[in-house]
């Protein structure tokens, strides 16, 4: 069985996962809490179809990008139950299972991760018989993004009102958004990319799997004396 862990942003998310699809899900707003509010989640999911942490034999984490405490409070519980219980250990990028999640569509797919400062993380994917990344991730602006998509596209991820409106003002009747419940970022779907993996014994290193952030770094103003 699978456990998969998400808390690249403040909506956090688990799964489990084995050969037969999801077996259990949850997803929540955190805030900053995902150290508290992780282990007694996990503990409380295996508890609801009867599992035990003994029953998870691999397990999957989102890399990001997302928020920098988000992300290292995810990696590290992954990385400290693989060692722990000597497990293998799966990195999902967030921008790919956010795509993933809205396959198959014939429209390409832009997924948003707020970086805050009024930028983004997205990245293009076309998303019909299979996913395929058609660009690397970019920071950038809505306004940047915009002048970048040339015909009609699909936006998921993180969908404010603020965000919507500025996407209709960019492009109109060619964004198009997805339901609000349907836009919730739901960890069943890193599970299910992870799994594939996992069939194909395709796992990360832990000494040198990282996070995504993809932020830039904060600069302190230079002293004048």
């Amino acid at each position: 069985m699978l456990l998969a862990i998400d808390t690249a942003t403040a909506l956090t998310g688990l799964a489990l996962y084995d050969a037969h699809g999801p077996l259990a899900e949850s997803v929540w707003e955190s805030g900053r809490n995902h150290t508290a509010q992780l282990l007694p989640q996990i503990d409380a999911l295996l508890r609801y179809i009867g599992a035990t942490p003994a029953d998870v034999t691999v397990l999957a984490v989102g890399l990001g990008p997302g928020s920098w405490s988000g992300l290292r409070v995810g990696l590290s519980l992954a990385k400290g139950m693989a060692l722990a219980g000597d497990l293998p250990l799966i990195g999902i990028a967030t921008l790919e299972a956010l795509a993933y999640q809205y396959a198959p569509t014939p429209l390409p797919v832009y997924p948003l991760i707020r970086l805050g400062r009024d930028r983004y993380a997205t990245a293009p994917f076309v998303a019909q018989d299979r996913l395929e990344r058609l660009a690397p991730d970019r920071n950038l602006t809505l306004a940047e993004l915009c002048a970048d998509v040339s015909g009609r596209a699909l936006f998921c991820g993180d969908l404010d009102a603020a965000t919507i409106a500025a996407l209709q003002r960019g492009l109109g009747e060619r964004a198009v958004l997805p339901a609000p419940a349907a836009r919730l970022r739901r960890p069943a779907y890193l599970a299910e990319l992870a799994w594939q993996r996992h069939l194909a014994r395709d796992y990360d290193d832990l000494a040198t799997l990282d996070p995504r952030y993809l932020g830039e770094p904060v600069r302190t103003p230079a002293q004048h004396t």
